[in-house]
């Protein structure tokens, strides 16, 4: 199977904007600890508004929102299916003109050490770092990644261990999103079919 980074579609014309959501460290989103998120409806601020989209990346840890739609159009995936595992959709208010649409925080719980160093080109934190030094022998950028579908274990929705920033779906996903026609997401193949940046 291929697999695909996620990325928000930032060019979509007269787009909206994001803020946090509210009254909480959004870093948890991204990296949640076990049993930190617990089932609730989150508030959203927006930063800037206009044409709402189906994904969008959410403040300073730019945390996915979905849909309605885009939420709907993964049902039938398993990491989706499987009630608080590996992926969690929680509704989330928007605040403004968009509050009566229905969105969704996606938790993306599952992070693997799925990598294909010998194809990849990264850099890493070191131990003396002078911004990161605690983040030491993890990824702080790639110049060119490439997923090993081996080491995928069968999920469909995940991010890469040491790098979360990282979010990764299944060829499955992006297909049933494409025919969804939804807005503000891209993929690009982390197959090793060209460069990478992340």
């Amino acid at each position: 199977m291929k697999y695909y980074l996620l990325r928000e579609d930032v060019q979509f014309p007269e787009r909206w904007y994001l803020g946090d959501i509210k009254h909480c460290n959004n870093w948890l989103f991204i990296d949640p600890p076990s049993e930190y998120m617990e089932p609730c409806t989150y508030a959203l601020e927006v930063r800037e508004e206009g044409v709402s989209l189906d994904f969008s990346l959410a403040g300073y840890a730019s945390v996915p929102i979905l849909s309605e739609k885009a939420r709907d159009a993964l049902v039938g995936i398993p990491d989706v299916d499987e009630p608080y595992m590996n992926v969690v959709l929680e509704p989330v208010t928007v605040a403004g003109e968009h509050a009566h649409d229905r969105h969704y925080v996606m938790i993306v719980e599952t992070q693997l050490d799925c990598v294909d160093e010998s194809r990849s080109a990264f850099k890493k934190y070191e131990v003396n770092d002078p911004v990161r030094p605690d983040r030491a022998g993890e990824y702080s950028v790639f110049l060119s990644l490439v997923i090993d579908p081996a080491r995928v274990q069968g999920k469909h929705i995940f991010r890469v261990k040491k790098h979360s920033g990282a979010l990764i779906v299944s060829e499955e996903v992006k297909l049933r999103l494409e025919r969804a026609d939804l807005s503000g997401m891209l993929f690009e193949g982390v197959n090793g079919e060209g460069e990478v940046i992340c």
